[in-house]
């Protein structure tokens, strides 16, 4: 996808905090669009004995300027957490202007944020603001510092807003946990989900200093894509349960993710077991020795030989944990039993969820399986064990092959099982959780109070002109919609025509960052849980309010789940 058409120049802007020299980018008709500022610090470096501990605050008189009371220098995207690369060729081509062409610099000193600003006069309350978790499974990613991200159309089009995107620490840097680790950190009150914690700080930071830059932190949503969605709806809950004055979060936004599993305990053997792989590939110690100097042993290993292990890795996938600190072991029950909506009601929280047509085929390319021990182990990664048994127990659902009955080695039979993978990924992941929150939020049970601002969208809708830079036998696949969300597609061959279907479906999206009502919302009920409030078809036409013709399916997998998990719709208490 090419890169953004623009000029950019040197930008100073002055502050209480410092000086900060940023850029601002013009259009090839030289009219300022935006300010860009990157690599701000949110905290210290995690690194050193920091690896493994929650974020350090920066001190109280930090500043933008530099030692000297010179600008701080804040034009070049900063390093982004060592990860592995997997291969997404299936679906986007080599092309030398694609993001995926951008290399940034990895670093566990990574916790950064960048800041995109309108460049007209703020409102008198200051800009809306659009604090956007990054997505990439919770292993990959960066903070919208690739082509496909750039929002200089969006900024240059759309509903003015300024736009925060933070760094944070993945994979096993941001959500390493098991027993051991909690046995040999003492610094923390439960050594896990450094990632969330991450997020959090960046959205502190965000509170009380975007007012500098013209923004308005009491109008923050806060959402993101995928591995983005996961970690705005925690961060949601999170934030939910915390007295009033600490509570910062109002409207939220999900893009292609919800959640139907209660994840592992930080405690549990899984992570254990998994702790434990990461010490043997390493060779930081054996099992039965002292947990202590294993952790010191981990700390010791560079960044890169660390990214190196997680190819070695069965258990490769790092995600958040139930550590009853960031995240209770009644997460998933208070969305069951009404407790969640209710508060959710109280605060006068508004929410905006939904998904693209093609989610699954984007699952198939990474990590495949190709039998059933490759497919339990993948699912594995994803699920605990007893919720991985339910789902492949759904053959009414899944065409799931039985080896018993098939060669497990033909070439059919392999392909069976990465279709599956990929649409069990696709349900547990978007769709089928999507629709049980949905349910949670606007009919919980027992007459507890529903949340009043819920709107769901679908996109089906891919333009022809991106068939130059993705495979358009990827369809609509999950990611998919990034081009129209951040109006890419723009400067990838958008006609007019594709331009205006992008803003005709988009126009509510802004102005929900705006605080405004819209229309075409979830309505009361099951009966109004069951439809899209914004349907984007495949010929680009939006539609307000439809049937959603895969409710039944999504809700028979969200019900089956949640009974393993044991879950109940007991109304709260009064």
């Amino acid at each position: 996808m090419g890169a953004t058409q623009s000029k950019t120049s040197p930008y100073v802007l002055e502050t209480k905090r410092g000086k900060l020299k940023g850029v601002v980018q013009k259009d090839l008709n030289s009219n300022a669009v935006l300010y860009r500022y990157t690599k701000i610090p949110y905290a210290h470096p995690p690194t050193g004995s920091l690896r493994w501990r929650r974020p350090q605050p920066l001190p109280r008189d930090w500043s933008f300027s530099t030692a000297s009371s010179e600008p701080g220098d804040y034009t070049e995207f900063g390093p982004i957490c060592p990860q592995p690369l997997y291969n997404h060729g299936a679906a986007q081509y080599d092309d030398p202007n694609n993001a995926a062409a951008i290399e940034n610099a990895q670093s566990e000193d990574c916790l950064y944020l960048n800041v995109w600003v309108p460049a007209g006069t703020p409102p008198a309350d200051g800009w809306p603001v659009q604090f956007h978790i990054h997505g990439g499974w919770l292993q990959v990613g960066n903070a919208n510092q690739s082509n496909d991200h750039d929002p200089f159309d969006l900024l240059a089009h759309s509903t003015q807003r300024i736009i925060v995107v933070p760094t944070y620490r993945l994979n096993l840097f941001g959500f390493l946990a098991g027993q051991e680790l909690k046995d040999a950190e003492k610094g923390d009150p439960v050594p896990a989900n450094y990632g969330l914690w991450d997020q959090r700080a960046a959205l502190e930071w965000v509170h009380g200093n975007i007012h500098l830059f013209g923004g308005n932190s009491n109008l923050v949503s806060v959402g993101g894509l995928s591995a983005g969605a996961h970690s705005a709806f925690l961060q949601l809950y999170y934030d939910t349960y915390l007295p009033q004055e600490k509570r910062l979060i109002k409207q939220v936004y999900l893009w292609s993710n919800a959640m139907a599993i209660q994840p592992n305990a930080t405690t549990s053997q899984t992570l254990t077991n998994q702790w434990q792989e990461l010490c043997d590939v390493t060779g930081a110690g054996k099992a039965g020795d002292d947990p202590s100097q294993k952790l010191e042993a981990l700390r010791n290993v560079p960044a890169e030989k660390l990214v190196e292990a997680i190819s070695k890795l069965k258990m490769h996938t790092f995600r958040t944990s139930t550590d009853n600190d960031f995240l209770s072991s009644n997460f998933l029950q208070s969305l069951h039993d009404g407790s969640f909506s209710a508060l959710l009601a109280e605060h006068g929280v508004r929410l905006i969820l939904g998904e693209v047509s093609d989610e699954a085929l984007l699952y198939k390319l990474v990590n495949p399986p190709s039998n059933r021990k490759d497919m339990l182990v993948q699912m594995g990664n994803y699920y605990p064990k007893h919720v991985v048994d339910r789902l492949m127990t759904l053959t009414n659902v899944y065409d799931i092959p039985d080896e018993h009955k098939e060669d497990a080695n033909s070439e059919q039979v392999k392909e069976r099982y990465r279709d599956v993978f990929a649409r069990i990924v696709a349900d547990m992941q978007v769709h089928a959780s999507e629709r049980g929150l949905t349910k949670c939020l606007v009919a919980p049970p027992g007459g507890a109070a529903q949340v009043p601002e819920v709107m769901r969208y679908r996109i089906a809708w891919r333009a022809k002109a991106l068939d130059k830079h993705i495979n358009p036998e990827v369809g609509v696949c999950h990611a998919g919609d990034t081009p129209i969300w951040w109006m890419s597609g723009f400067r990838a061959g958008f006609d007019e025509e594709d331009k205006k279907k992008t803003l005709d479906f988009l126009k509510p999206f802004g102005e929900f960052l705006e605080g405004k009502p819209w229309t075409g919302g979830v309505g009361k009920g099951e009966d109004g849980a069951k439809k899209i409030g914004r349907y984007l078809d495949e010929r680009g036409v939006t539609h307000e309010v439809v049937e959603d013709k895969l409710w039944e399916k999504g809700m028979q997998v969200w019900s089956s789940v949640a009974e393993v998990q044991g879950l109940k719709a007991t109304p709260p208490r009064l």
